[in-house]
């Protein structure tokens, strides 16, 4: 992966929202959000959370974009994969002479204009390396619904660990991936809440 000298932001947001279908295709609707807010702090090294939410059909698309702009810290930069358009959804479009709608980080973008958002290509296989050398469970390829939305914080957290190996300096990527790995070792740990 390449190494550049740019610096982790400050706060760092990777957004992962769990549809149950693509999302331009007509009865698409979000089943689950998972933000996993990285915060960099002078004197701990870095702050991480997970923010983890499912939805049933009927929650609207604008109810929860709403509610993830008001979880996402001022200022932060939000990285996401970008949605992938069908051709045949694009072809329909541009027949019917309309513009194609809004993507959910087009309207996150409109809703919190202060947010540097970074729609990410990256491949499955990335992902499957990452989550490997991290012991990250994710959902396998044509998994149920229920499984994606279950994995929503690992898959967030494994699109994080992506974009720092990919983007930032080895001493960074050092620092931060070994203060996540102390977190997740306490956040396992924890007892559950029933």
């Amino acid at each position: 992966m390449t190494t550049n000298s740019r610096r982790h932001p400050d706060t760092l947001c990777s957004l992962v929202i769990i549809r149950d279908a693509s999302e331009h295709a007509a009865r698409s609707a979000i089943r689950s959000t998972a933000l996993f807010t990285v915060t960099r702090c002078r004197k701990a090294g870095a702050r991480f959370t997970i923010d983890h939410a499912a939805f049933d059909r009927t929650a609207t698309r604008a109810s929860i974009l709403d509610g993830i702009a008001a979880r996402i810290p001022r200022h932060a930069t939000v990285i996401a994969r970008a949605s992938r358009t069908a051709q045949h959804y694009l072809r329909h479009s541009f027949a019917a002479g309309g513009p194609l709608p809004p993507a959910d980080l087009q309207l996150l973008q409109r809703e919190r204009a202060d947010l540097d958002i970074l729609p990410l290509e990256c491949a499955n296989r990335v992902l499957e390396e990452i989550a490997a050398a991290y012991r990250i469970e994710r959902a396998g390829p044509g998994a149920n619904i229920l499984s994606r939305s279950r994995k929503a914080p690992d898959e967030a957290q494994c699109l994080w660990a992506a974009f720092l190996w990919s983007q930032f300096s080895p001493d960074e990527r050092n620092s931060l991936s070994t203060a996540w790995e102390a977190w997740r070792a306490i956040e396992r740990a924890r007892p559950l809440p029933f």
